[in-house]
């Protein structure tokens, strides 16, 4: 089993949230995977129509929601880091 060398807890959640686009007023559905303090993985089923940043609702009309910077793109998953001062029902 290899040792896991990041800094911040992750916690695994596989919870529904939603994303919503810059400039946009709809939200997309996603699953939370897994989030630490500073970052936060994400299933979506259309990954590439994900712009680089989001923000990310933990209620389906949440606003404003968490910035974020997307990271990595691997198949359906996404892995993006909180931008600026994160919302506490994040």
């Amino acid at each position: 089993m290899t040792k896991d060398y990041r800094n911040d807890r992750r916690h695994k959640l596989g919870t529904e949230a939603w994303i919503r686009f810059d400039n946009g007023f709809s939200v997309r559905p996603c699953v939370l995977l897994d989030m630490s303090k500073k970052t936060v993985r994400l299933m979506v089923n259309e990954p590439y129509v994900v712009g680089d940043q989001f923000s990310l609702l933990m209620t389906r009309n949440g606003t404003p929601g968490t910035r974020c910077r997307v990271r990595r793109r691997n198949g359906k998953e996404i892995a993006a880091d909180f931008v600026g001062k994160r919302r506490a029902a994040a």
